[in-house]
């Protein structure tokens, strides 16, 4: 019973932080230029 207590009262520690703005816009054009990349080869290969 004594263990349920401390497991009761253990708080949940969380590492957060803010975002850097300039690398979400450059993970978002890595991301389209990538998408292209790929649906130009996919449309070759289809041709």
């Amino acid at each position: 019973m004594h263990a349920d207590k401390a497991i009761e009262h253990k708080e949940i520690m969380e590492l957060s932080h803010e975002p850097v703005p300039p690398y979400r816009s450059i993970f978002y054009v890595a991301i389209t230029v990538a998408s292209l990349y790929l649906g130009v080869i996919l449309l070759k290969t289809m041709t």
